[in-house]
């Protein structure tokens, strides 16, 4: 490694050093956290293979509604379940 490349990977490491903090921000996660507007914390992960057509189609959607395709597919799945629950009940 050159001179020039050592001196920049060596600022770059004091730079970090600096500003590194031992054992962590203690308000990360309390002070610091992103509120989504929801009521409940959306914590489980759902893994669903699609073709690239169908993809391309929720992007297209989300891009016409404002929103995201996750948003789209939890709104999705929402209706189906409570039409579920409603079929079940009558």
């Amino acid at each position: 490694m050159s001179d020039a490349n050592c001196d920049i990977i060596g600022i770059v490491v004091i730079s970090v050093q600096l500003m590194a903090r031992p054992g962590g921000n203690p308000d990360f996660g309390i002070k610091y956290r992103f509120d989504y507007g929801r009521d409940e914390p959306l914590s489980e992960q759902v893994k669903v293979l699609m073709h690239p057509q169908m993809k391309q189609h929720l992007k297209n959607l989300a891009d016409l509604e404002k929103c995201t395709v996750p948003d789209l597919i939890r709104e999705a799945i929402e209706q189906y379940l409570v039409a579920k629950q409603t079929t079940k009940v009558s």
